[in-house]
């Protein structure tokens, strides 16, 4: 091909806009636990969004209510958790007086009346004394600039979240209006968009789904267990269930397990071991209609329709080992990005804008109690895909 100014030009440019990508996937790179939990949170708040479009409220006030009333329940359990923890250790200190504990042995170790000033100062400004005090600056130091990351990146999460609510729809349209000219990326984009949000915001339903479950779990076996045996502060257990369902098969269990392990502890102290009876149901119980029903049936029921169930609890097992704690969403959301881009993608760069999908599905090749499509014999091949009626 003869080469011209023109392809010069364009090359260049090409070389700056490919430079500019570059920075952009190093920056998101950087700060991709925030983005995923960004979009994570996006497809949790969008329905709470649509449905406040019914009461007339302009499209940026409904982003920060969608946003705070998704929020609220979650800070009100912090809120709670922390009011309980306060409460607590206030308990076990005036039970066990460990506050006048500890400030008399520190009285008796720290003499004031014998303490010597020209003693304290040569203390003071010796190396070692300077050296701890600077140690202790620079672990306060650390301490503030975790706490200050933390609230960074709250912010851009926030942010990214409000943003993508109220200038999405225009952006995808941007984006389908000027590099969709055969329709594919519109009709992959039609297939992705509602699969992430039925399957994230799936996650949000199933945390309040087990919650509920736990709720009434952890009430009732409070109802029927003597004292000694009874679970500590059951609405707080079931909202740490629910929160706990996002991790899947393990999440649930890091709450009820240990705490039906501390209940036997209990009464194994308190001499009452018949009541271990009560502590063995509270674990089939909890395992049955907290952990097991919740984790697997009700996930499944509320996953996208063309995802595998299987495949997508595997992703949500597999993520946080590849990935990091964010892998928890981000192995799912390339999962289902992944699969319908081998359905709806790979067909059209294969075979092009002309020949027709004719890529099968899964679910076309049977099932436990359906019957395979037949195969095509070598007498009479056959390209075509066999597809059930």
């Amino acid at each position: 091909m003869e080469y011209d100014r023109e392809t010069g030009r364009r090359l260049g440019l090409g070389l700056i806009v490919f430079g500019l990508f570059l920075v952009a996937a190093y920056v998101v790179r950087a700060f991709i636990a925030v983005v995923v939990f960004a979009l994570f949170l996006y497809y949790s708040v969008r329905p709470i969004h649509r449905f406040l479009r019914r009461f007339g409220i302009p499209q940026r006030l409904r982003a920060l209510l969608a946003i705070t009333l998704f929020g609220v329940p979650f800070l009100i359990l912090l809120v709670y958790t922390i009011g309980i923890v306060v409460i607590e250790t206030q308990t076990l200190i005036e039970a066990y007086d460990v506050q006048d504990q500890v400030l008399g042995r520190g009285l008796e170790a720290f003499d004031i009346a014998a303490l010597d000033l020209d003693a304290l100062q040569e203390a003071l400004t010796s190396a070692s004394a300077q050296s701890s005090i600077l140690a202790a600056l620079f672990s306060l130091s650390g301490a503030l600039s975790v706490v200050g990351n933390a609230f960074v990146q709250f912010m851009i999460l926030v942010v990214l979240t409000y943003y993508m609510l109220v200038d999405g729809p225009r952006l995808r349209a941007w984006i389908l209006a000027n590099f969709d000219d055969t329709g594919i990326i519109r009709r992959y984009v039609e297939e992705v968009d509602p699969e992430l949000s039925m399957t994230l915001f799936g996650n949000i339903v199933n945390v309040f789904v087990t919650a509920i479950m736990g709720v009434i779990v952890f009430f009732t076996y409070n109802f029927f267990a003597p004292e000694p045996a009874q679970l500590p502060f059951p609405g707080l257990l079931a909202a740490l269930a629910g929160i706990g369902s996002l991790i899947p098969v393990v999440g649930i269990k890091l709450v009820y397990i240990p705490v039906g392990i501390g209940l036997a502890a209990a009464v194994v102290a308190a001499g009452q071991t018949a009541l271990l009876l009560y502590v063995g149901v509270f674990f089939v119980v909890a395992g049955v209609f907290v952990d097991f029903i919740p984790d697997f049936f009700i996930r499944a029921l509320i996953s996208g329709d063309n995802t595998h169930t299987g495949m997508l609890l595997l992703s949500y097992i597999v993520g946080p080992t590849v990935f990091g704690f964010y892998g928890l969403f981000l192995l799912p959301i390339l999962l289902i990005l992944f699969i319908n881009a081998t359905y709806i993608l790979l067909p059209y760069v294969l075979w092009g804008e002309d020949t027709p999908a004719q890529q099968t599905r899964l679910e076309d090749f049977g099932g436990p109690e359906r019957e395979a499509p037949p195969v095509a014999t070598a007498e009479k091949p056959d390209t075509t895909p066999m597809v059930e009626d």
